[in-house]
């Protein structure tokens, strides 16, 4: 079976030859430890802050290259920047990208990071034009990488969730308080960013990757970062749109979300395909969530990001085992970290992480 079938039977939650392994994302330092060179270009797709597509063919390729050699079944692509875009830079070397983030580039790991925002007031977000999502070139690494790795591997591309999006436009902080003192500019800007992101879904449906991850966070340690409230009347209802769109397409939506989200598990395992990291940091167990919706659920973790970065080869071995004994009989599973290869992960656990899952995550599943 080859990476994409394998990919593929899972998303149908069946059991392939062996579990798929992935990362939605492995950080430049840790690819140039793999590849023994330096990575080309310091930029992040994330924030869409350029449009250079050269620098980006070979920014794809160095990351194909890079999950080609470790071995892994996925291969992700963030949405590009579309054609007309420009970045501002600021005198103080910030960036503001397309979303009104101002950026820093942060050495270490190369990537232009939100640092603070242009909205002041709700009238600068009521006056701010969204980034029009029906421009030439957001597909432009989706539809590159799906070329490149052809059947090698399956292909997804990452989204960023409206809530997620919202709050890091605005800075935490004021998106909190204007969750309190402007909750409908609050809500109206989750809405138009659901509008993006459906548009955006039917084109990703016209180039077909194999699937789609919806990315940002839901929750922290402590549980959901807003009231649960808040999420049965403005987010889950804006994420089932999305949902449909993506099934229009005849594609799987998988949500992603750190933190304990086992408060909002319940109206979350009714509305997406699959969940995303499943932090065990934050109490989420993987064998509770599969014997509940196992059935229904793709789930793709979760391998400890902090024990990937303190722990041995040999913990690192009996964590994948433990959570392959949990997760992966009847398929449904595909082994990854409860984020991504950071920084500070050793590359050594890492490595340890995929071989164990080859070779204990054959079916039948035996340990």
């Amino acid at each position: 079976m080859n990476p994409r079938e394998r990919v593929l039977k899972t998303l149908e939650i069946r059991e392939p030859d062996r579990i798929p392994i992935m990362e939605t994302e492995v950080e430049s330092t840790l690819m140039e430890k793999i590849l023994g060179k330096k990575y080309p270009v310091v930029t992040s797709t994330q924030t869409q802050v350029l449009a250079d597509r050269e620098k980006e063919k070979i920014r794809n390729d160095f990351k194909i290259e890079c999950f080609r050699k470790i071995g892994f079944d996925v291969c992700t692509a963030d949405l590009s920047a579309p054609e007309y875009w420009r970045p501002r830079i600021n005198p103080d070397g910030t960036m503001v990208d397309l979303w009104g983030r101002i950026l820093l580039l942060d050495a270490e790991t190369k990537q232009w990071l939100p640092y603070s925002t242009i909205f002041n007031t709700p009238e600068d977000f009521e006056k701010f034009q969204l980034p029009d999502p029906e421009a030439e070139g957001w597909l432009f690494a989706t539809e590159y990488v799906k070329k490149k790795v052809g059947d090698e591997m399956a292909t997804v591309t990452v989204i960023r969730d409206p809530f997620a999006h919202v709050w890091e436009m605005l800075t935490p902080i004021k998106f909190v308080r204007w969750m309190y003192e402007h909750p409908q500019t609050v809500k109206k800007a989750i809405d138009k960013v659901t509008e993006f992101n459906i548009k955006i879904i039917k084109r990703i449906g016209e180039t077909q990757p194999d699937f789609i991850i919806s990315a940002g966070d839901y929750c922290e340690s402590r549980g959901p970062m807003v009231p649960t409230r808040f999420f049965r009347d403005v987010i889950f209802p804006n994420l089932k749109r999305q949902v449909e769109e993506a099934h229009r397409a005849s594609l799987k939506l998988i949500k992603h979300t750190d933190g304990n989200i086992n408060p909002i598990l319940e109206d979350m395992a009714k509305i997406v395909d699959g969940l995303h990291s499943l932090d065990p940091s934050a109490g989420v167990d993987i064998g509770e969530v599969k014997a509940k919706y196992g059935d229904r659920l793709v789930l793709i973790g979760n391998v400890s990001v902090d024990n990937l970065a303190k722990k041995s080869e040999k913990e690192i071995v009996e964590e994948v085992k433990t959570i392959i004994r949990k997760a992966s009989p009847g398929g449904g599973h595909i082994l990854s970290s409860s984020n991504t290869w950071a920084a500070g992960a050793k590359l050594e656990n890492c490595l340890a992480m995929v071989a164990a899952g080859r070779k204990y995550g054959a079916y039948p599943i035996k340990i």
